[in-house]
């Protein structure tokens, strides 16, 4: 694989991963909080179900005649960039 082209994977992935955060954030304050629901819902967790739809559907078209080992590492840009994320929005709020 060209570096050009790991290296749009490793920023697609990484957009996709702030994008499923961002995207449960605004789930959870429109569905859930107006109504009083933990953080933990089931409605705002389908943003999840939608970000990963997008990772395979993104992956499956740039990495189809790639080796494994780039799904891998799509994997690892996408999970450390949500699992950031989480970590980053929990030292906010001790």
């Amino acid at each position: 694989m060209r570096i050009s082209k790991w290296a749009w994977v490793a920023i697609g992935n990484t957009a996709l991963g702030i994008f499923t955060c961002y995207l449960y954030i605004y789930l959870w304050v429109i569905l859930v909080m107006e109504q009083g629901g933990s953080i933990f819902s089931l409605k705002a967790s389908a943003s999840f179900i939608a970000g990963a739809s997008v990772f395979l559907i993104w992956n499956y078209f740039m990495l189809r005649k790639e080796d494994s080992k780039y799904w891998y590492h799509s994997i690892g840009f996408y999970v450390g960039t949500v699992l950031i994320f989480i970590l980053f929005f929990i030292s906010m709020y001790p």
